[in-house]
C-alpha cells in the first residue's frame, strides 16, 4: 500500500509540469485576447476623437476628421464656431439645433454670418434627419480652446458693434410691435375724429382702463385729493360763491369719486345732481350721500362713454379731471365726450379752462440726488439707469428760489372748444433768464380757471401754495450755465402716447440737443 501511494505521488509530480505548461499557454492566449480588446478600445477612442468622414456644413467636401472640417469652415467659409459661440452664447444643444437647421433649410454661410439673431432655436431642430459627426462633437471644447487667448481691442470693438446692432434690431422690433399694437387699439377704441393731425385719436377703452379705475378704489388717493385745500376749497368756492349760476340747474359730476363735488353742487342750490364714476369708490360715496341726507344727488357706477344716465342733458358739467403736467391720465377725453353728448345748449363746464406753463430751473442738490446719484451707488456704477431716470419726469414740489427764468405759457385749453387732439401740440418758447446759475431742468405746471360771475382760480406754480399735483421736473442730461438777461430759446413737443393713451410723450429741444420724456 505504501509503494502504491508513493508511485501515485511520483506520477502526479511528473504530470504537474504538463498542467503548468497548459496553464501558461492558456494565460498567453488570454493576454492576446486582452490585447485585441485593448486595440479595439483604442480604435473606438480614435473614432470618438473624430476619425469619421465629416461633410462640410456649407459645401460638398468631405474630411476624414471633424477637426479638419472645423478648420475648413473657418478658412473657406469664414465661419468660426468659437466666435459664433461667444456671439450667441451657444451651448451644446444650440450647436445641435444649428447643424440640423442648416441641413433642413440649406442655410448658406453668408446667411449665418449676416444674422444678428438665432433663427435655429426651435425645438424641432433637436431632431436630425440623419446621424453625422457634427451632432456628436463636444462643442464645449471650443470654450477651453479659446479661454487662454484674450480678445484684442479690435475684437472687443467688433463685439460692441454687434451688441449695438442687436439693440438696434430689438428697438426696431419693439417699434414694429408698438405700431401693430397701435393699429389694434385704433380698431377697438371708440371715436375716430382727429381735426388737426389726420390720425385716429382713440377714446379711452374699457379693455385698457380697468387698472386705471382700480387705482381710484383705494382710500389713500382720495385722502390725498380731499386734504389738498387748494384744490377742494377752490371747487367749493366756485359753486357756493356762484349760486345764481347753479341754482335750479341739472349738474353732471364726471368722475365723482367720493361725491364731494356733487354734494357741493347740491349745497349751491342745484335742482338735480348726477355723479358717475367707474371706480368701486362710488359705492362708498353712495353711503356718504345717504348719511348726509342729500336727497337730490344720484350716483351711478359705470363708464360715462357706455352708460345710460338718468337724464340725457345737463346744464352744468363739473369734474376734477386734471392730472400731472395737467394732461396725464387723459381724463379730459371723458369731459369732451360729456360736452358732446350731455351738455345743454348754453351749458357751462367747470373748470372753464386750463393753461400749461414751463420755466427754467437750477437746483444742483436735487440734480445730484436724482440724476448724478446713479454714477456711484454703494461703489457700483449704475450710470445706465441715469438716462432712464431722466426720461421719466419727476413729480415733486420744487423750491421757488431756484427758478432761473420767467415762466411761459405753452398751451391753453378752453373746455368749450378743446378737441381730442389736445395732447398733441408744439410750442416754441423764449424764456428770459432772471438769475445766473446752472440750468439743470425745466419745470412744468398748470393753472385752472373758473370763469364765472365770482371768478376763482388756482395755480400749481412753484410760487403758489403746493398742491397734490406738485410740479413736473424735466431734467436735462447736459446742464447748462445761463446768465441773467439772456433768453433761452427752444421747442417743446407733446404727443399722446401711442400705446398707453393716458400717458404723454414730451420732447424738449434746446441748446442744440433733443431730449425725450414720457409722463407716466
Amino acid at each position: 500500500m505504501k509503494d502504491t501511494k508513493i508511485n501515485d505521488i511520483t506520477n502526479n509530480k511528473n504530470e504537474a509540469p504538463k498542467d503548468s505548461e497548459a496553464a501558461q499557454a492558456g494565460d498567453s492566449s488570454e493576454e492576446e485576447d486582452y490585447e485585441d480588446i485593448d486595440e479595439d478600445d483604442d480604435d473606438d477612442e480614435q473614432m470618438d476623437e473624430g476619425e469619421e468622414p465629416t461633410t462640410c456644413l456649407f459645401c460638398e467636401e468631405v474630411f476624414p476628421l471633424i477637426a479638419t472640417a472645423i478648420d475648413h469652415l473657418d478658412a473657406r467659409h469664414k465661419v468660426n464656431l468659437s466666435q459664433l459661440q461667444k456671439k450667441f452664447h451657444m451651448d451644446q444643444y444650440s450647436f445641435i439645433k444649428l447643424v440640423n437647421c442648416i441641413r433642413a433649410n440649406k442655410i448658406s454661410a453668408e446667411t449665418l454670418l449676416s444674422t444678428e439673431q438665432t433663427f435655429w432655436e426651435d425645438e424641432k431642430y433637436l431632431k436630425p434627419k440623419e446621424y453625422e459627426p457634427w451632432l456628436c462633437y463636444d462643442y464645449d471644447v471650443l470654450k477651453t480652446d479659446g479661454a487662454e487667448a484674450q480678445p484684442s481691442v479690435a475684437e472687443l470693438l467688433q463685439q460692441i458693434a454687434e451688441q449695438s446692432k442687436l439693440l438696434q434690431q430689438a428697438n426696431e422690433d419693439m417699434e414694429r410691435m408698438r405700431s401693430d399694437y397701435k393699429e389694434l387699439l385704433q380698431k377697438v377704441h371708440e371715436g375716430k375724429d382727429s381735426k388737426s393731425s389726420g390720425e385716429i385719436v382713440p377714446r379711452n377703452n374699457p379693455n385698457f382702463d380697468k387698472e386705471y379705475f382700480n387705482s381710484y378704489s383705494h382710500f389713500g388717493i382720495h385722502h390725498e385729493m380731499l386734504s389738498d385745500k387748494v384744490r377742494t376749497s377752490t371747487y367749493r368756492s366756485a359753486l357756493l360763491e356762484n349760486k345764481s349760476v347753479v341754482s335750479g340747474k341739472a349738474v353732471l359730476d364726471v368722475g365723482c369719486g367720493t361725491g364731494i363735488l356733487s354734494i357741493f353742487a347740491s349745497q349751491a342750490g342745484a335742482a338735480r345732481v348726477v355723479g358717475i364714476d367707474n371706480s368701486d369708490i362710488v359705492y362708498t360715496a353712495m353711503d356718504i350721500v345717504r348719511k348726509n341726507k342729500v336727497q337730490n344727488v344720484q350716483l351711478v357706477k359705470g363708464r360715462l362713454e357706455d352708460t345710460d344716465l338718468p337724464e340725457a342733458k345737463y346744464d352744468i358739467i363739473i369734474s376734477e379731471w386734471m392730472g400731472y403736467f395737467l394732461l396725464y391720465e387723459s381724463m379730459l377725453d371723458s369731459i369732451i365726450y360729456a360736452r358732446e353728448h350731455h351738455l345743454n345748449p348754453n351749458g357751462v363746464i367747470l373748470p372753464s379752462r386750463c393753461t400749461l406753463s414751463i420755466l427754467g430751473y437750477g437746483n444742483d442738490t436735487l440734480y445730484a440726488e436724482q440724476v448724478e446719484f446713479w454714477s456711484d451707488v454703494y461703489n457700483v456704477n449704475m450710470v445706465d439707469l441715469q438716462k432712464k431716470s431722466i426720461e421719466e419726469p419727476l413729480m415733486e414740489v420744487v423750491d421757488a428760489q431756484f427758478m432761473l427764468t420767467e415762466p411761459e405759457q405753452i398751451a391753453n385749453f378752453d373746455m368749450m372748444t378743446v378737441d381730442l387732439n389736445y395732447p398733441n401740440f408744439t410750442h416754441h418758447f423764449n424764456l428770459k433768464v432772471t438769475k445766473s446759475d446752472r440750468l439743470t431742468a425745466f419745470v412744468g405746471y398748470f393753472d385752472t380757471f373758473f370763469d364765472m360771475p365770482a371768478a376763482v382760480m388756482f395755480s400749481t406754480s412753484p410760487t403758489e401754495t403746493p398742491t397734490h399735483w406738485k410740479q413736473t421736473i424735466f431734467f436735462l442730461e447736459h446742464p447748462k450755465d445761463v446768465k441773467e438777461g439772456e433768453v433761452i430759446s427752444g421747442k417743446i413737443v407733446s404727443r399722446r402716447h401711442k400705446e398707453d393713451i393716458r400717458a404723454l410723450n414730451v420732447e424738449i429741444e434746446v441748446f442744440g440737443r433733443k431730449q425725450k420724456y414720457m409722463v407716466v
